[in-house]
């Protein structure tokens, strides 16, 4: 089954954000202009999500939503999603699909080709409610009311 709605970004650009799910795995993303900008990936395991996967695109080549320079030739636009809010309102959409599905923890671990790059990653976990234990990024969990029909 699929969920969309649409999003906004800190520069007020529209982000098509759906959600799937099948027996075992629950797939986020938000796509800009039809292409992929950002994605979580999540695999069940009894009452615990875990977070295989976050990613937010630095480098999204995209269709130029100006038909006029599409015209003069200008055919693309690349677009940096980072540091917009997007990976925050991903992880944060993520804990309340969690919650309201009744799972206890969510967790995950950060790798050296993620930590490299974003060496500050650990905080970023930290300062969204995650507990950090060397590789691993963890938060146990509150249930939401039984009623919570947002998610799948």
């Amino acid at each position: 089954m699929k969920r969309e709605k649409i999003i906004q970004d800190r520069h007020g650009r529209a982000l098509n954000f759906t959600q799937e799910r099948d027996d075992e795995l629950v797939y986020f993303k938000l796509e800009f202009n039809k292409a992929c900008a950002a994605y979580a990936n999540c695999q069940i395991l009894g009452d615990v999500l875990v977070l295989a996967d976050i990613f937010v695109e630095n480098k999204c080549v995209v269709r130029h939503p100006d038909f006029f320079r599409r015209l003069l030739g200008r055919k693309t636009i690349e677009i940096n999603f980072r540091k917009q809010g997007i990976g925050g309102q991903l992880l944060t959409t993520v804990i309340a699909y969690a919650k309201s599905k009744g799972f206890k923890r969510i967790e995950g671990r950060m790798v050296e080709k993620d930590l490299l790059p974003n060496p500050k990653l650990p905080q970023w976990y930290q300062k969204r409610g995650f507990k950090v234990k060397e590789a691993l990024i963890y938060m146990d969990l509150v249930a939401l009311p039984d009623d919570d029909s947002r998610f799948l």
